[in-house]
């Protein structure tokens, strides 16, 4: 099959930079594609159904798993169509802030989900009187879906950025 010049150059930086995923950098990104997975594993964020002691209960936590799963990729492949701006190094300031502003928000989007998680479990029920079943949780679930997939997707964004340019910054010096 015969290719265009400039597929054959996407084909070919592509292959590099999954042969550099496995490098430190870019096991980092890489292995953030798999946190929203691993969290079903180690329960380390709290995400269960109502059933099962957690507290969803209109949108299931499956969804919430492949939400953030799948716009994790997006976020990877989004960072590597615009692979261009690595490569200059007048533009490496800009990406390393960038990188750690993705990463603080991140952050933020975590300890927001954890106070929307306890807020809703606590007052759900008795208080606010919503039983199960109730459409008016998804005033609630749906910040807790936001807030999940922007936690995983911004945190994968931070390190790939990091490993982009690390890895672009590599082949730039190579090149000279």
């Amino acid at each position: 099959m015969n290719y265009p010049e400039s597929e054959r150059n996407y084909i070919e930086e592509l292959k590099a930079f999954l042969l550099f995923l496995k490098d430190l950098w870019g096991l980092l990104a890489g292995i953030s594609v798999f946190f929203p997975l691993s969290n079903i594993l180690l329960r380390t964020i709290p995400l269960g159904a109502y059933g099962d002691d957690g507290v969803f209960d209109q949108l299931p936590p499956a969804l919430l798993t492949t939400l953030a799963t799948v716009v994790t990729l997006f976020v990877i492949l989004s960072t590597f169509a615009n692979r261009r701006r690595f490569q200059d190094p007048k533009k490496r300031q800009g990406t390393l802030r960038a990188a750690w502003l993705s990463f603080g928000i991140g952050i933020l989007s975590l300890l927001t989900y954890l106070v929307i998680h306890q807020a809703y479990r606590q007052y759900a029920w008795d208080p606010w009187a919503w039983g199960s079943g109730d459409p008016r949780k998804l005033f609630a679930e749906i910040p807790l879906l936001i807030t999940y997939v922007m936690f995983f997707s911004l945190l994968t964004r931070a390190f790939t950025l990091l490993g982009m340019m690390e890895f672009f910054g590599n082949v730039a010096g190579r090149n000279r």
